[in-house]
């Protein structure tokens, strides 16, 4: 008869083996500086075993990569607490590698955070670091050096290094927010009980964060009380280790917390994905739809049909919020629009989807197509289906793509895509909330493409187009900062800012940054496009001129080059310098500047190019069938050439 310990023993072999592949397969990557599966292979192995050893073996590989990413995102993130948080900085590098980025950290002595912000001369600004992570305990903010005697003080001090902080420096600031009081208050009330020890303390201060976050730019709340409520306190915390080494953080949670922190810091540098791609069968109903029938799946108000039902439910939570839908399932069209138009507890419905790829072609096969129909990247796309074969044949046939296979339980199926919060943005603008709608607008528009044949000058008048040119304003800051991070095809430089570094762009009278908004007959596009230009040994150089893929192919960028000649004469510059940086995705932006008059030449070696115009003698003409409308913020003269158009 086979013991316990000798069962035990037999069960962990096969899964230390698979372990064991997995990093085998990570260590292959890394060696072929194959960074798309490298990604990958770090997440198939961080999700099967997020544990101390696999942690301390992904932050090696992690920092053996090269410095300025080698095909990974570079990030610098300084870590500022009150407590010590050198157990998370494995975690943090790991989970870093599994979600594309190279991750390099600063951290400050504990208990030093109001130092570092405060001093300028700190280690903190020597660093320059793009995000900074201010992990602070209630107690620290009520020291007995501190003003925080109340809610009011507490977020008042916070906004004021928030404030100074700011002024130094346009790195993101994610802030902890406070986890509820360990005890609940006696049955009896307390009047020795000290306020800060109430939920309503804790409440009342979580409140005036979230206000920071609308207030101050580039400020972002870490929900690290929903973190602790989530795992409990007495999993979250290790009270030894709080008293031992000021570590009060349990080691198991630190890849939890690393995990959020992913969340934010994927959204802050546009790694945020765009595109939802589900499987139907077992996914979005149970059972099988060509052999069950409509009548036959399980969907509807009694389990296990309602756990399908509250998924679906979720999933039009991400549409509310601008993910797109697409769909890519083995089945017959016909059947599947039946369901969709005929089931009566369908949540989702057959209009929510930009893109259906049904049939029988291989899974892979259907994506590429999903992301040429919505012309997007496929690093943009996450796919979820139930099969285990599907999910490793799209891993391994497009690494690109985000993978997420669902379990065995359909209950489960709603945390298990929520938990990395692959479409959580830094903020979330009107044209994200809309990003649906605007899919099917451009839908519509080149169905009027096709119907004009090849007569471009047809379309683009049939469009009725209204193109409009504003500065950067306080309402448009964060779509501007949001367009820099996430838009990779037309970019001419793909340089990144975040809100801090727009805020400084705008307030210097050097520069002109401006967003491009464009209105056409099917309904309004919102803000497409970003330039940011700046004053320079007599000429106006152009740091970014970008655009949404949704409008390219309209003429929006000749507009956009119209406009930076006129601002340059208005302001007596007499030459534009652009400037082309080459990456993998913006191929569209690559003749920019040479069909548009410019003088330069290509680099030879795939490297940046720089590119001239005199404007006196050569300025780029407004195309003619626009309505413009340029803002009086730029004053009259920027604006005449414009109004002379529209005469």
């Amino acid at each position: 008869m086979t013991d316990r310990k000798d069962r035990a023993g037999s069960a962990a072999a096969p899964e230390a083996r698979n372990l064991q592949s997995l990093r085998d397969v990570v260590t292959q990557a890394a060696s072929n500086q194959s960074h798309r599966r490298l990604v990958q292979a770090a997440r198939a192995l961080f999700e099967a075993d997020s544990g101390a050893g696999t942690v301390r073996f992904l932050a090696r590989v992690a920092q053996g990569t090269s410095e300025d990413g080698g095909g990974l995102r570079p990030l610098r993130v300084a870590l500022l607490s009150s407590f010590s948080i050198e157990f998370a900085r494995d975690a943090l590098v790991a989970c870093g590698l599994a979600n594309g980025l190279r991750l390099t950290l600063y951290q400050a002595p504990f208990g030093s955070f109001r130092q570092e912000i405060l001093d300028p001369g700190s280690g903190l600004y020597s660093f320059k670091p793009q995000a900074v992570i201010l992990a602070v305990e209630p107690n620290a903010w009520l020291a007995a050096d501190s003003n925080a005697s109340s809610s009011a003080q507490l977020v008042s001090e916070v906004e004021a290094l928030a404030r100074v902080f700011r002024e130094r420096s346009g790195a993101a600031l994610l802030c902890h927010n406070l986890p509820l009081p360990r005890w609940p208050a006696p049955p009896v009330p307390d009047e020795h009980l000290r306020a800060a020890d109430s939920a309503a303390f804790t409440a009342a201060c979580n409140e005036g964060l979230r206000g920071l976050a609308r207030s101050v730019a580039d400020f972002h709340v870490v929900d690290y009380a929903s973190l602790v409520n989530r795992a409990g306190y007495d999993r979250w915390f290790d009270d030894r280790m709080r008293l031992y080494a000021k570590a009060p953080i349990a080691q198991a949670m630190y890849p939890v917390l690393a995990r959020e922190y992913l969340r934010h810091l994927r959204g802050l540098v546009g790694l945020t994905r765009k595109c939802l791609v589900v499987d139907l069968d077992n996914t979005l109903w149970g059972g099988i739809l060509g052999e069950d029938g409509v009548d036959g799946v399980k969907l509807g108000p009694d389990y296990p049909g309602s756990a399908f039902l509250e998924f679906q439910q979720f999933i039009l939570q991400l549409r509310a919020r601008g993910t797109i839908l697409a769909i890519a399932s083995k089945n017959n069209p016909a059947d599947v629009e039946q369901m969709f138009r005929g089931h009566p507890f369908m949540a989702l419905k057959w209009e929510h989807f930009s893109s259906r790829q049904i049939g029988w072609m291989p899974k892979s096969e259907s994506l590429v197509a999903v992301a040429k129909e919505l012309n997007i990247g496929l690093e943009h796309l996450v796919f979820i289906d139930d099969s285990a074969f599907e999910c490793e044949h799209v891993r391994g046939a497009l690494p690109e793509v985000t993978v997420v296979q669902l379990p065995a339980e359909p209950s489960q199926y709603v945390q298990v895509l929520a938990q990395d919060g692959w479409f959580d943005a830094a903020s979330v603008s009107d044209e994200d909330r809309r990003r649906g709608e605007l899919y099917q607008q451009r839908e519509q528009a080149e169905n009027l493409r096709a119907a004009a044949g090849g007569n471009l000058e047809d379309f683009y008048r049939d469009l009725d187009m209204e193109l409009t040119i504003a500065p950067v304003s306080a309402a448009s800051l964060k779509r501007a900062a949001q367009l820099t991070q996430k838009t990779n095809q037309f970019n001419v430089t793909t340089r990144r800012y975040s809100e801090g570094d727009v805020a400084k762009l705008v307030a210097d009278p050097g520069w002109v940054a401006c967003t491009v908004s464009v209105r056409d007959k099917f309904g309004d596009n919102g803000i497409v496009g970003v330039m940011f230009a700046g004053e320079q040994d007599g000429e106006l150089r152009i740091d970014t001129l970008l655009m949404s893929c949704r409008v390219i192919g309209r003429t929006v960028e000749t507009a956009m080059l119209a406009f930076l000649c006129d601002h340059a004469h208005a302001k007596g510059i007499a030459r534009i310098r652009g400037m082309i940086i080459p990456t993998e995705k913006n191929v569209p932006v690559r003749d920019l500047f040479s069909r548009h008059g410019f003088s330069g030449a290509d680099a030879g070696s795939g490297g940046p190019s720089e590119w001239l115009l005199d404007t006196a003698t050569a300025p780029v003409a407004y195309p003619a069938w626009f309505r413009l409308s340029i803002d009086e913020a730029f004053g009259h003269e920027t604006g005449e050439r414009a109004r002379r158009v529209q005469r």
